[in-house]
């Protein structure tokens, strides 16, 4: 009587009816044989019980990104679960395969992203089978002087073939491998030898995807504010993308420090995907864990024109990638809010709650534990709620609930 049995939550309730001084495990027995099928049983007199409700959060961990110094393999997993090309037929050893050119910065503060020190820029191919240990080999060569690069399987089945070779600069990177022009291009013939289907050998270029120019380096623009994200409520997360088109893809993957998947923005062609002219994006209520530093990155793509006829069943994709590492960090799990009765009178009934700064705090109503209805919505960590309605209800219960 007269305390908030306190446990990890996100509401306190306070209930106008008569039950005695009892135990915890007591009390909130009493208060479930009060509710039969919802039915309220409720005691003559009046007293003050309160007790706190305990919640689960839900967090989105679906996914988990391999730890690796370079986003190469990146626009590798994009081709298959986001770019939303066709799937390739099943007959075919090979699914997708491709060359990318990858820029990677780093923005440590609300200022421009800056190239990573070292090893910043990469290019790259992969060879995706469509089974294990159905493509024995691989190779890459561009056609100006650069020697052939052979790929290596990077997993026990030989599924995923990769080859990377990084650079300081893009000058080193263009100088090995360039992205040619219309007028003198530079053909990538990428060599696959398969069980089932020989040895295929598929141009790609970059071409396509150049005459755009380099895609733009982003640059999120409320860095300190996602600092201190507060998880009970949307944050919207913003950004810049000088010169983005509509054709670019872009991808909002964050991860907590470990590479475990935390959220992912919606696969391009998918509703609610974001391309070069989008500059942010809503991260839901509980979307994000609390009291976490996290990673985020930020990549756009420019995609040049992919090859689907030169080897039957398998497409070939190139190209152009930019990425930007951030960090954010999430505020802890908000503290319960502490329910104080002020005035015990039928009407109006009055209480107070107490929480904490930069929340936002709905205080509700309901008279059958099944529809609460918004009485107040406050960014205030503290108020009075005066219910002047309370004398036209034979009962009526509260809470104060944080976010969304």
């Amino acid at each position: 009587r007269g305390r908030c049995l306190r446990s990890p939550s996100s509401f306190c309730l306070i209930q106008r009816q008569c039950i005695p001084a009892l135990s915890h495990g007591e009390r909130v027995k009493r208060i479930e044989d009060c509710l039969p099928n919802n039915n309220l049983v409720m005691h003559p007199s009046c007293v003050f019980v309160k007790f706190v409700a305990s919640f689960c959060g839900l967090y989105l961990l679906g996914f988990r990104l391999p730890k690796m110094k370079t986003r190469s393999l990146f626009l590798a997993v994009l081709a298959v679960h986001v770019l939303g090309f066709p799937n390739p037929t099943r007959g075919a050893d090979v699914g997708f395969f491709g060359i990318i050119k990858s820029s990677e910065f780093v923005q440590t503060n609300s200022g421009a992203p800056l190239g990573r020190a070292a090893a910043g820029f990469a290019f790259n191919a992969f060879v995706l089978a469509n089974a294990d240990n159905v493509v024995t080999g691989a190779t890459v060569k561009p056609s100006n002087a650069t020697a052939l690069r052979a790929l290596l399987a990077i997993d026990p089945g030989k599924a995923t073939w990769r080859f990377e070779e990084r650079f300081d600069t893009q000058a080193a990177l263009d100088g090995l491998f360039p992205n040619g022009n219309i007028l003198a291009p530079v053909r990538y013939t990428n060599t696959m030898l398969t069980v089932n289907d020989g040895t295929k050998s598929v141009a790609l270029d970059f071409v396509a995807a150049s005459l755009l120019g380099s895609p733009p380096t982003p640059q999120i623009t409320n860095f300190v504010q996602a600092q201190a994200i507060d998880t009970t409520t949307r944050f919207r997360l913003g950004w810049t993308l000088p010169g983005g088109t509509a054709l670019d893809l872009v991808q909002v993957i964050i991860t907590d420090t470990a590479s475990n998947g935390v959220f992912s923005s919606a696969a391009p062609f998918a509703a609610g995907a974001l391309n070069g002219t989008s500059n942010s994006i809503v991260l839901p209520p509980n979307s994000l864990p609390p009291g976490t530093n996290l990673v985020g990155h930020l990549s756009i793509v420019r995609i040049g024109l992919p090859n689907t006829n030169g080897y039957a069943g398998a497409t070939g994709i190139p190209g152009l990638l930019r990425d930007t590492e951030f960090r954010l960090a999430t505020r802890p799990a908000p503290a319960p809010p502490r329910l104080t009765v002020i005035s015990t009178d039928a009407a109006p009934f009055q209480f107070r709650y107490t929480g904490e700064s930069n929340r936002v705090y709905h205080v509700q109503g309901t008279e059958d534990f099944v529809s609460w209805t918004d009485l107040l919505v406050t960014n205030l960590s503290s108020a009075v709620y005066t219910d002047q309605r309370s004398d036209l209800f034979p009962w009526r219960f509260y809470r104060v609930q944080v976010g969304p």
